[in-house]
């Protein structure tokens, strides 16, 4: 490498140091500062705290609780805390993916702090996925676009607070970019003609860790196979799937082997059919009703007395399905008005109030999101592109589908981060937009 290029790197790599540098502090700092009932402001968090409450007792995987708390929902203006009462009601045992809850409940019980440990954790996570994100920019197209996708998760105010409050969206973040990092390895390696099934059991490690945070991750397996059989290098392709696949499947598998024993059915999670049904109804915010209210999509339908867990699931299922049938057209509606929260820059449920305005996601992911299309324009022809554009494409297909939090978005940011930088940096030098193994080649 020419003198000039290598203080052009050099200048480069101290940059995206520093900005990695004030991301942590960025993400620590607000994290110290929140009290436990601040942290647990988002409207999921009083589940998996009473989950990890009831794994530091000792109690087991068991979420005991009133409809809220279960199915995720409750009142954010009126946050749980890690030492809340645990209301009466049914008990739930696979309602939630074991991670994050277990996380918190090893804080408690190791560290006697869950609120801090976890929340220092988190800012861990946030900055190691700017790390990540910075070096899938510099494999697409050189050492600024590092500085650029490293400076987009930097000033990104989602991914600041959301790493303060309890939520798995951090961590899953995390995993998903380290399964969009070990992919395109495997796309270099593949194109290079070199050992690739290394990087093929790394992606399938990173996606079960993202599986066992959050369960529609999953998704992204499906999404993969897809593109993996209509790719150019198919044969490869498909190898590089199954080989993570497997992977996945072994990593799950003591997980569907307790829940065939706990609740009768080897199933990730059994709220996937309260989900479905919770999406083809408008949100109360949608429809008026203010919680407590009445109304034909106030409230979900009460299960037949008798079922048990996996029972309930199939009725919401069922129940969904028929709702689906009678009127197509207006699941169709509702789902993209769901996508359309997906990806509004407006603040998701549990943060309205919040230190964020609207102005907040005109400065994270509108500014990612036109970087992040002008990059898949000018590398369209590199299929990692196309790999780092499956992760927000998987969350955008199962929020097509299934009611879920706008807030799921954060945890795509790191890949679209990576391709905007990618995508300023080939503008500005096309030339350079060639990554060093490539030319090597």
């Amino acid at each position: 490498m020419p003198e000039p290029e290598q203080r052009d790197a050099r200048s480069a790599r101290l940059l995206v140091v520093a900005l990695v540098a004030l991301g942590l502090l960025g993400r620590l700092a607000p994290g110290l500062m929140m009290t436990p009932a601040q942290a647990a402001r988002l409207p999921h968090a009083a589940a998996y705290l009473h989950l990890a409450r009831s794994l530091a007792r000792g109690e087991g995987f068991v979420l005991t609780e009133t409809s809220d708390a279960a199915t995720g929902g409750g009142d954010a203006a009126a946050p749980a805390t890690e030492d809340a009462t645990t209301p009466a009601g049914p008990a739930y045992r696979a309602r939630r993916m074991p991670a994050y809850p277990l996380l918190i409940a090893a804080a408690k019980t190791v560290l006697g702090a869950p609120s801090r440990a976890t929340l220092v954790a988190q800012a861990l996570a946030a900055t190691a996925s700017m790390v990540l994100a910075a070096w899938i920019a510099y494999r697409l197209a050189g050492p600024w676009a590092a500085v650029v996708a490293a400076g987009l998760l930097a000033f990104d105010p989602y991914q600041a607070v959301l790493a303060s409050l309890f939520s798995p969206v951090t961590l899953t973040g995390l995993a998903l970019a380290a399964t969009a990092a070990a992919g395109v390895a495997y796309l270099g390696a593949v194109r290079a003609g070199r050992r690739a099934w290394p990087w093929a059991v790394a992606g399938g490690l990173a996606l079960a860790a993202a599986v066992y945070l959050e369960a529609w991750t999953l998704a992204l397996a499906g999404v993969a196979l897809v593109a993996a059989a209509v790719g150019r290098r198919r044969r490869r392709l498909l190898a590089g799937w199954a080989v993570g696949a497997v992977v996945v499947a072994a990593a799950l598998a003591p997980w569907l082997v307790r829940n065939a024993d706990r609740v009768g059915a080897p199933v990730l999670v059994t709220d996937v059919g309260r989900r479905l049904w919770e999406g083809t109804r408008l949100r109360p915010a949608a429809t008026g009703l203010r919680r407590g209210e009445t109304g034909p999509d106030a409230e979900a339908p009460a299960p037949p007395a008798g079922l048990d867990e996996v029972g309930e699931g199939v009725f919401y299922l069922e129940s969904a399905a028929a709702r689906i049938a009678s009127a197509p057209g207006r699941w169709l509606g509702r789902a993209a008005r769901r996508v359309g929260r997906l990806w509004s820059p407006a603040p998701p449920e549990g943060l309205e109030d919040g230190p964020l305005g609207p102005a907040a996601g005109y400065t994270s992911l509108l500014p990612t999101a036109v970087l992040a299309v002008l990059g898949v324009g000018l590398l369209r022809r590199r299929g990692e592109t196309w790999w780092l554009l499956l992760v927000p494409l998987a969350a955008t297909l199962v929020h097509l589908v299934l009611a879920g939090w706008a807030g799921d978005r954060a945890a795509v940011m790191p890949p679209l981060a990576a391709l905007g930088g990618a995508g300023l940096a080939a503008l500005l030098a096309p030339s350079k937009d060639t990554p060093n193994e490539e030319r090597e080649a």
